[in-house]
């Protein structure tokens, strides 16, 4: 079980102690376990979920593990955050639980969230994704959140996922969901070095081939590179790359906003003199580890945080 920093002096707290405008008070316990996103199914047994060289591998029954601000530094806003790792595995700790904790001291209640990958493929994630952002505005009112500010944050594959929920909010499958009536439409979006294009120059054939194999379908594939998805509906988007990235090439970033910049402007690409995949919150990479502070002015210049 992952404890988030704050839980360990807030865990006895019930409630916050002083209310916040606009956002409804927490009416139980603040969950500390992860929470199973598909709850109203038995889980999969056996789960082959296992951790190797700290990366998150397998995952059968995909959940969402809380990280919850002190009471006192609560403001409403939420963020589900999707590790990268090619849709193969999750690089959980410095694209996951690093993130959240960055979000809680800054008082944001922050889920990581561990997707169905390749085992299952496409839509398997999309679906995972779309859940927990119904998830947490669900229990919006008895966790303290604002249903008007959940975002999303994701690093490579998971910056595709995370792209995937902003663009396709509306996607349907075969099977209804429960929470179908909840919108899944995050209120804004954070891409780190994202996968954007599944064919094409930039592609990233990793991932490709992780969602639909060796042979997929053309039209799945322009449906799943995201430039294409783009609509006037496009919530708030910051994005971060490292011009020299080798693994997930800056055209993957500039494609996303070039089509993004034509409906919303309140978004920002950041491009950074680096070729460093993977940096998560790591120091001492030059100006590329400075990005924290740049997204920290954002959500504070577009009012998600105080």
């Amino acid at each position: 079980m992952y404890l988030s920093p704050g839980r360990t002096l807030g865990v006895l707290a019930l409630f916050f102690c002083l209310p916040i405008v606009g956002v409804a008070q927490p009416v139980s316990e603040l969950p500390i376990d992860p929470i199973y996103l598909w709850d109203e199914k038995p889980l999969v047994s056996p789960d082959r979920e296992h951790i190797k060289d700290q990366r998150v591998y397998a995952v059968d029954n995909p959940a969402m593990i809380p990280y919850w601000p002190e009471a006192d530094k609560a403001n409403g806003t939420a963020v589900v955050i999707f590790p990268g790792g090619g849709y193969v595995r999750l690089a959980i700790n410095h694209e996951g639980h690093d993130i959240a904790k960055w979000f809680a001291a800054r008082g944001v209640a922050a889920f990581v969230v561990k997707y169905r990958m390749q085992e299952y493929g496409f839509p398997a994630p999309l679906l995972d994704g779309l859940r927990a952002v119904r998830q947490v505005r669900k229990h919006a009112d008895e966790w303290g959140i604002d249903p008007a500010k959940v975002g999303v944050i994701g690093f490579s594959a998971g910056g595709h996922l995370a792209a995937s929920v902003a663009t396709r909010s509306d996607f349907t499958f075969a099977l209804d969901d429960p929470l179908g009536d909840i919108s899944a439409h995050p209120d804004f979006a954070i891409l780190g070095y994202p996968v954007i294009a599944l064919y094409g120059p930039d592609a990233h054939a990793g991932s490709r081939k992780a969602l639909f194999g060796e042979h997929p379908e053309p039209n799945k594939l322009h449906e799943n590179s995201l430039q294409y998805q783009v609509k006037a509906n496009i919530p708030p988007v910051f994005m971060l790359h490292g011009i020299g990235d080798q693994s997930v090439p800056v055209g993957n970033s500039l494609a996303f906003f070039a089509e993004v910049q034509k409906h919303n402007k309140q978004s920002e690409l950041h491009i950074y003199q680096t070729g460093i995949h993977g940096v998560g919150m790591i120091q001492g990479q030059g100006s590329v580890s400075e990005w924290p502070g740049a997204l920290e002015w954002w959500l504070k210049q577009n009012n998600w945080i105080q």
